[in-house]
């Protein structure tokens, strides 16, 4: 049974990153994925400017810059077909972009990689023992002094531990889907509103844009059907699929195991903060690990974490957690957008808290 310092699942941001660190900390670090890198994931592949800061923290600044990537220049709402407001992102240098998750995700795979880390892929965990620290594996079992759950919102290692919150329903699901970018797309991000949900549309590249779309699968279960209400010649397109959008927060951890990332709490994707807040919280399991090793106490650690997560979501998350009671009933967000000229700096307001870089 290899043994570890700290055997991670899932190796999206939150998992990549915190295996990085704790690697270059000198720790025996398993990173685990069920997928073959690189890999598709559903998401609107915006990465808000704060992450410069992470970057620049880590000494990843250049490597991140030199990733292919499209510029993102500013962010318009639609509604119903009708554009009713435009924010340009100012200042234009280390501004948001967006990055290919396939593309953004290997390469901080690779990172750990070059760290120290071991990855696994291709490697499904079928069970967790959170007292002993054993992760249970189609490859055998992983154990470690911690074990970091960033198995994403379904979380099999939240629901193992006992740290997933009760289930509750959900009705709304994601979609997305990449296309060859029309001449006339601009720079922009691209929010359209309408009564059974919302999509983003934006480049990801010179060449391709990426349409993200969220509906209420009891109104309706086909995107392209609504897709083609502004984009009338779109053709038939692959849709990547995923739910639920939006649940309670889980724990941040008991015992031997930590959740990070959309494991321990899910943030409603219109605001594009869900990559940023991954990448957060793997550096402050991270951290707080690193130090817990050290002093061999790892309840005082998770404190610490625990304590550094909540003030996260607090200080960033509140523009999101109110979007997201307003996108849960989409027909509630048209009827207030329809009076958004009597509210001159209201989406203004919000569009520079959660594109500010610190």
């Amino acid at each position: 049974m290899p043994s570890h310092d700290v055997v991670i699942v899932g190796a999206a941001p939150a998992g990549s990153l915190a295996a990085l660190i704790l690697a270059r900390a000198g720790h025996r670090v398993a990173l685990l994925d069920r997928a073959a890198f690189p890999r598709p994931k559903v998401c609107g592949n915006c990465i808000n400017p704060s992450a410069w800061n992470i970057w620049q923290r880590l000494g990843l600044t250049d490597a991140y810059a030199a990733l292919p990537h499209q510029e993102l220049t500013g962010f318009a709402v639609h509604l119903e077909g009708r554009q009713i407001y435009e924010y340009d992102f100012r200042p234009p240098h280390r501004g948001p972009r967006a990055v290919s998750r396939d593309i953004l995700d290997d390469w901080l795979r690779l990172e750990a990689q070059k760290a120290g880390a071991e990855f696994f892929s291709e490697t499904t965990v079928t069970g967790v023992d959170a007292k002993d620290g054993i992760v249970q594996t189609s490859r055998g079992e992983f154990s470690g002094q911690l074990v970091f759950g960033a198995d994403g919102r379904n979380s099999l290692v939240a629901r193992q531990s006992g740290l997933m919150p009760p289930p509750r329903r959900c009705h709304r699901v994601a979609w997305q889907t990449s296309i060859p970018a029309p001449a006339n797309l601009d720079d922009c991000t691209h929010m359209h509103i309408f009564e059974e949900g919302y999509f983003g549309y934006c480049r990801y590249s010179p060449t391709h844009a990426v349409i993200s779309m969220v509906l209420d699968s009891r109104r309706t279960q086909d995107p392209l059907l609504l897709v083609r209400r502004f984009f009338p010649h779109l053709e038939q397109q692959e849709w990547l699929r995923m739910n639920p959008i939006t649940r309670a927060p889980a724990r941040t951890g008991k015992g031997r195991v930590w959740l990070l990332g959309d494991a321990a709490r899910v943030v409603e994707p219109f605001t594009g903060e869900g990559i940023t807040f991954a990448l957060s919280t793997g550096l402050l399991a991270a951290e707080a690990a690193v130090t817990g090793l050290a002093r061999d106490n790892l309840a005082a650690a998770l404190a610490t974490y625990s304590r550094s997560h909540r003030q996260l979501y607090r200080e960033r998350a509140w523009v999101n957690t109110l979007l997201r009671w307003t996108l849960t009933t989409p027909s509630r967000t048209v009827r207030l957008l329809r009076h958004v000229d009597r509210l001159p700096g209201f989406i203004s307001y919000f569009s520079r808290h959660v594109h500010a870089t610190t």
